[in-house]
């Protein structure tokens, strides 16, 4: 593993199919390891060639059954990455009780406009998306609280964006 190295660009684009936090609360990090070796298409051998690691180590450091071998911080790292499937640090987040986003830096590019037009936008559809699942006195469904999620990360994004886009006008000097 010496000799891996990645970047955040190795993450699949927003838009793309993307993994989702609640597949991995509440699993074991080996056991999301596993998975996701399950869900990547080549499996471990394709992970492994990706990683630059040997298959049959993969293989056993990836079996929960497996004593001898042993997953490092790196190595799963290095699997989330070429695989695209965070499950790991969901599974972390999750047995440490924070919650994990994903960070939209394409959301404004540094165009403060757009930046505080996407944080609007985001604010006006988590709203629109509580008020479905709030609406009459029907229990809320399982969809409508996804939506909701999903709507209250991208309002998340859109704070982040913001900030980042006022924070690029403010002249270097002033640090």
């Amino acid at each position: 593993m010496t000799g891996f190295s990645f970047s955040a660009a190795a993450w699949p684009v927003y838009g793309e199919k993307q993994p989702h936090a609640d597949i991995a609360r509440g699993m074991d990090v080996l056991d999301a390891a596993f998975l996701i070796a399950q869900e990547c298409p080549g499996g471990v051998a394709g992970l492994a060639q990706r990683m630059g690691v040997s298959a049959n180590t993969l293989q056993h450091k990836l079996n929960p059954n497996n004593t001898s071998h042993h997953l490092t911080l790196k190595e799963a790292l290095a699997l989330q990455v070429v695989s695209g499937l965070p499950y790991v640090l969901y599974a972390m987040s999750a047995a440490l009780d924070h919650v994990c986003l994903r960070s939209r830096p394409d959301v404004a590019d540094g165009d403060a406009w757009e930046a505080y037009r996407f944080f609007q936008q985001s604010i006006g559809e988590l709203t629109a998306a509580a008020a479905d699942a709030l609406k009459g006195d029907r229990p809320t469904s399982a969809n409508a609280l996804r939506r909701v999620e999903h709507q209250a990360n991208e309002a998340i994004a859109g704070i982040s964006a913001l900030v980042n886009a006022v924070g690029v006008r403010v002249p270097k000097h002033e640090g």
